[in-house]
């Protein structure tokens, strides 16, 4: 069973996840946002599939995922009335701060970096730029 929270989180910017860990180019966020689950997963698949058509058939190019799902969104039904509970959890989300690192990605060329950041750049609601090691 999922716990409720409150939805309660600070607009600073973040200042442990902006160092690169795993790999040699990342896409960093510059202004802050939300995504929930679902857009997520959607954006994971297409950048998979975006990986594919630009790594010309070879498995060389790796990429970590550094969003992590820390909050509920829950919602009551229209015609409740007030005075009934906080509601159903129907999915999750997690606060992007600015700063934080989404993406981080090896094997992968600068040429094919700002193609990567190009593709991103129309799919998430926030601005977002590339960070090299």
């Amino acid at each position: 069973m999922n716990k409720k929270f409150h939805n309660n989180h600070k607009n600073i910017i973040n200042f442990k996840g902006h160092i690169l860990k795993y790999g040699f180019f990342g896409i960093k966020t510059t202004t802050g946002g939300r995504l929930t689950e679902t857009k997520v997963n959607i954006l994971l698949r297409l950048l998979n599939k975006y990986l594919k058509t630009i790594s010309k058939k070879t498995n060389s190019i790796k990429f970590w995922n550094l969003i992590f799902m820390n909050s509920t969104l829950t919602s009551l039904s229209p015609e409740s009335r007030m005075g009934k509970g906080k509601g159903e959890i129907y999915t999750k989300f997690c606060y992007i701060k600015p700063g934080q690192t989404l993406f981080e990605f090896s094997g992968i060329s600068f040429y094919q970096s700002k193609l990567v950041h190009n593709f991103l750049r129309n799919k998430l609601p926030f601005k977002i730029a590339i960070t090299n090691v």
